[in-house]
């Protein structure tokens, strides 16, 4: 694929610095990206029709990723549990979700990243404030939430393959995306592989997103750029992004070939600016980047 000259077309749909934005998502029934300012208590959507963002919600919880149900509502994987948000009517921007599930969570410990699989489990990362034992729970309709990994750094983006046998999963301190066998009957993984590697040198892997040739893309914090990922483990592509920490991305828009991007400006001096003590821009806004490639809708969430 030729990205050349991309960055220039990198645009923000939003005028707002975020905290902390992660977890965008596409909506392609209402043609609309969503996305969580975690540490804000805030979702946020962009629409592609008005090209106009707003907030969506604001609670007393952090949301550290969220997934769609058929029915149009919402699944929330927050500090306090795990919950659900109707289809909203009017504007209330405060309404309180209904609770799905309790989660005994260890002190200061919070959900990071999710997805949903093909038959619409949720897999939801968790990362502590030690970084020492983050978990992947796995949440299904019917059953209690069970952890299937532990001791995770810092538990971020996951997806499956296209033809559904292989599972990845991200530890962002370790800079490693794992790869695992995947049974959709039962939701196990097994035959853990690492699938790429790298070090603080080249960035950490945060948030993915699948394509539809079966390449990953991988948002990169600390290294101001997104990258793809070969279904064989091969970078086949780079773009730079005008911003240090890249949190996430997803693929959406009315052709699904815009890539958006989640930046943060967590840990930094001017909070308001997103700059650094020195003056360097950490990030903050969610950029749109068209690109020659095809995105794949996200499977829904059946959990309740």
């Amino acid at each position: 694929m030729n990205t050349q000259n991309m960055a220039i077309m990198i645009k923000p749909i939003c005028d707002c610095i975020f905290h902390l934005a992660e977890g965008p998502l596409w909506n392609p029934k209402e043609q609309c990206l969503y996305w969580t300012n975690i540490l804000n208590g805030e979702i946020w959507k962009f629409d592609e029709n008005t090209k106009k963002s707003e907030l969506y919600w604001r609670g007393d919880m952090m949301v550290g990723g969220f997934a769609f149900a058929a029915d149009g509502s919402m699944i929330f994987c927050s500090n306090k549990g795990i919950f659900r948000l109707p289809v909203k009517k009017g504007r209330d921007l405060f309404e309180i979700p209904g609770l799905i599930y309790e989660i005994p969570y260890e002190k200061n410990e919070r959900f990071n990243d999710i997805t949903t699989d093909p038959a619409g489990r949720i897999f939801a990362g968790t990362k502590t404030e030690d970084l020492k034992n983050g978990k992947l729970w796995r949440i299904e309709k019917g059953k209690e939430p069970i952890v299937i990994l532990d001791g995770i750094k810092i538990s971020n983006g996951m997806t499956f393959s296209l033809d559904q046998k292989y599972f990845y999963h991200t530890d962002s301190i370790p800079c490693k995306i794992t790869r695992y066998k995947y049974d959709i009957q039962t939701g196990d993984i097994s035959e853990p592989e690492t699938f790429y590697q790298g070090n603080s040198s080249t960035g950490f892997p945060d948030g993915v997103t699948l394509d539809a040739n079966g390449n990953i893309w991988v948002a990169f914090w600390g290294a101001s750029c997104i990258r793809c990922i070969s279904p064989a483990g091969k970078i086949i592509d780079e773009i730079e992004i005008p911003a240090i920490q890249v949190s996430s991305l997803n693929i959406g828009g009315k052709e699904m070939n815009t890539i958006f991007v989640t930046t943060a400006c967590e840990g930094g001096f001017d909070l308001e600016k997103g700059l650094d003590e020195k003056g360097n821009f950490l990030g903050g806004f969610v950029y749109a980047l068209p690109l020659n490639i095809k995105g794949r809708e996200e499977w829904y969430a059946e959990v309740f």
